[in-house]
């Protein structure tokens, strides 16, 4: 029989304790986990994973200098700090595993691992405090465990824990209910040497929750209001005594927030690219964070996806659901308030779930809706439910049926949960799946059809791409401004690819319209007026983006091409080694230093500089050409030989005429360009190549 007289114990004569307990609880959660999220390892790299992982020069250190540790911190835009601690850890992973997407992984489950450890630890030592250990203590330990599973087995979760880039909620969450256990053994610690250990301990874990994330900085609140409702009591002197203190919390969040923002005015600024207002954010955040909490106690497939196509609330009354959800909101956190002396634990947990999606859900200018903004908030919100389930059982003990079928009905949430995560894991591990059912589900969204659009394209299936791009400006749903500039982007870079010079240069000025700071828009128009052979408009176009963009390697890379190109050699020279101080992978940079040493007859530089390509790109067919050229004018038959081996190779069943007509067929935008007649010389007079 299980009731909580008997604290729940299993008939089947094992006895947990403490030690055992934690030791059982740690093992089953990484097993159920690692079972639950066994197929995500080798996910698919996703949406902002781009920008902020594989396309972020920063995070990818080679050393642990600390200009390149700074320029990590600083992340992609490089305008100030922003969550350094998650960027490091990119970095560290970068470091170890370069672009293998098996590490990323590992790590992100590790977080929501150990978050989940310490939850767990939260919770079973919150129940055992002296205001809720009589009420709680038979039953501290399966409430804390079965909270805990329902928590770490939520299907929207998966977002936080299997795409990469969100590791920064993950992390946050982990630091955030760390630095709150470890308030907690502070507080109750009975040496006061050992409290102060703790206390300082708590400060370093909750300083790295907001380094990780900037919605962290609702910690000091949370902390505070855990200490009046679940370890003082709530009473009015108290309330009177905490609303002292209330201000300490709040300033500091006004100070990580101009920290992280470069000012309020930036804080509350950013609405200019957005298709809703800041007052449209407000009235419809209410009916998100709703949809949120529907989303965790009913995560079905069907009713999970990456973008959600909401309908923004232009006033209290459109949509009509505006204001019950409002007024509902505000019930549910007045009720909470209410309860706060005869359920304190209840209540908490309640004011946890909303307190903490202020930042996200309140007037920052952000997107309106993602799943992984309830990773830290939904931390606590299925203690109320695991405990209504554990007395659900002990109500009914004088029935084993009733209670068998309570507690099957307990396992099947558990099981449906995993089912549910797995599932979505295997939506995550692949592009086309992703965005294929996020098409499904919201199929008058544009930017699903764009970024699918993106994958034909990178798989060279050219009419499938502009079907999906045609389909996303025709929907013209894009939400964010900035996002309709990148799917003109899109469009301007295929037709750049299909050598339509007029139809791509119209879609990348109409994109830079709208975002003049995206700089890859006039990397191309540079490029398109070399391809027309107007050098100097090329040159004025990069000129005019050097002294503002003077650290970013592809400007510097486009413009020492461009001196290349218009004969100034040292110049060339100097901008591709400023290039190379900033990113020593930069291949065009490379690639520039060793036609510019040919150039010079520096040949022992040259293959140098082409041996550097090679490092970095070992089927390189221009390394190849040229460095077949460089052995021959020194006469180094034995390395000519094994170059000629490889240019066997790469050309396939291509005669030599045809293989040089496919490389050199966008001649302009060429760094070395091979001449036939060399290597006809070189090859008649050594090897015979058909």
């Amino acid at each position: 029989m299980l009731t909580k007289d008997n604290g729940f114990k299993l008939n089947i004569n094992l006895n947990f304790p403490d030690a055992n307990k934690y030791a059982f609880t740690f093992i089953s959660l990484l097993i159920i986990l690692i079972a639950v999220y066994s197929n995500s390892f080798y996910g698919a790299w996703h949406f902002d994973d781009s920008a902020n992982i594989f396309n972020n020069p920063y995070i990818q250190i080679k050393s642990f200098s600390w200009p390149e540790i700074k320029n990590c911190l600083y992340g992609f835009s490089q305008e100030r700090l922003s969550r350094p601690l998650s960027y490091l850890s990119f970095a560290l992973n970068y470091q170890f595993n370069g672009m293998d997407v098996y590490g990323y992984h590992v790590v992100n489950f590790i977080i929501h691992y150990l978050a989940a450890v310490f939850l767990f630890l939260f919770i079973y030592n919150t129940l055992e405090l002296p205001l809720l250990r009589e009420k709680y203590s038979l039953i501290a330990y399966p409430v804390a465990l079965l909270s805990t599973f329902f928590w770490a087995l939520n299907p929207v979760h998966v977002t936080s824990v299997t795409y990469i880039v969100q590791r920064m909620a993950s992390m946050a969450g982990l630091f955030y209910i760390m630095s709150m256990y470890l308030y907690l053994k502070g507080r109750t610690a009975e040496k006061l040497s050992l409290s102060i250990v703790f206390f300082i301990l708590c400060f370093i874990a909750g300083l790295a929750s907001v380094l990780s994330k900037e919605n962290a900085a609702m910690l000091p609140v949370s902390i505070l209001l855990f200490d009046l409702f679940l370890i003082q009591g709530v009473t009015k002197e108290r309330i009177k005594k905490f609303s002292k203190f209330l201000f300490l919390p709040l300033l500091l969040i006004l100070i990580i927030g101009f920290i992280y923002t470069g000012g309020f005015s930036n804080a509350f600024g950013g609405y200019d690219i957005r298709d809703f207002s800041m007052k449209q954010r407000l009235l419809t955040e209410p009916r998100v964070i709703l949809f949120y909490l529907s989303l965790l106690f009913y995560p079905i497939s069907s009713r999970l996806t990456f973008l959600y196509d909401i309908d923004v609330s232009r006033s209290l009354f459109q949509p009509w659901t505006t204001i019950p959800s409002i007024i509902l909101i505000l019930f549910i956190i007045s009720f909470a308030f209410y309860m706060a002396r005869k359920r304190p634990l209840v209540s908490f947990c309640i004011i946890f779930y909303f307190l903490n999606h202020i930042i996200e859900g309140s007037f920052f200018s952000l997107e309106l809706i993602y799943e992984h903004r309830n990773y830290l908030p939904s931390i606590l919100l299925f203690v109320p439910i695991a405990e209504f389930m554990i007395y659900a059982l002990d109500y009914f003990s004088y029935k084993k049926i009733i209670q068998f079928i309570v507690a099957l009905g307990i396992v099947i949430v558990l099981v449906g949960e995993g089912d549910i995560t797995y599932n979505r894991n295997k939506i995550f591990s692949d592009d086309f799946l992703l965005w294929f059912d996020n098409i499904d589900k919201s199929p008058g969204l544009s930017r699903p059809h764009a970024n699918l659009g993106n994958i034909y394209f990178n798989y060279n299936e050219k009419e499938k791409a502009l079907q999906e791009y045609d389909k996303a400006i025709m929907l013209n749903n894009f939400g964010p401004s900035f996002m309709l500039a990148a799917q003109e982007y899109n469009l301007g870079l295929f037709y750049f690819e299909e050598m339509n010079n007029d139809l791509a240069m119209r879609y990348f000025v109409k994109s830079s319209k709208i975002i003049p700071t995206h700089i890859q828009n006039y990397i191309h128009i540079a490029k398109i007026k070399l391809r027309q052979n107007k050098i100097k408009e090329a040159r004025q176009i990069v000129e005019d983006k050097l002294n503002k963009y003077r650290s970013e390697p592809v400007v510097l890379e486009l413009y020492s091409f461009i001196l290349l190109k218009d004969g100034k050699i040292n110049e060339a020279q100097y901008f591709a080694r400023k290039c190379l101080a900033k990113n020593a992978n930069s291949l065009p940079a490379l690639t520039i230093m060793a036609e510019t040493c040919r150039m010079k007859n520096n040949h022992a530089g040259a293959i140098y500089y082409w041996k550097s390509v090679r490092s970095l790109s070992p089927q390189n067919a221009f390394a190849n050409l040229a460095l077949i050229e460089l052995y021959a004018k020194i006469k180094d038959t034995k390395m000519l030989d094994q170059e000629i081996r490889l240019l066997f190779y790469l050309q396939g069943s291509l005669n030599l005429n045809e293989y040089f007509k496919k490389l050199t067929s966008d001649e302009e935008l060429i760094i070395y360009l091979p001449k036939m007649e060399n290597y006809l010389f070189i090859t008649k007079k050594c090897y015979k190549i058909n």
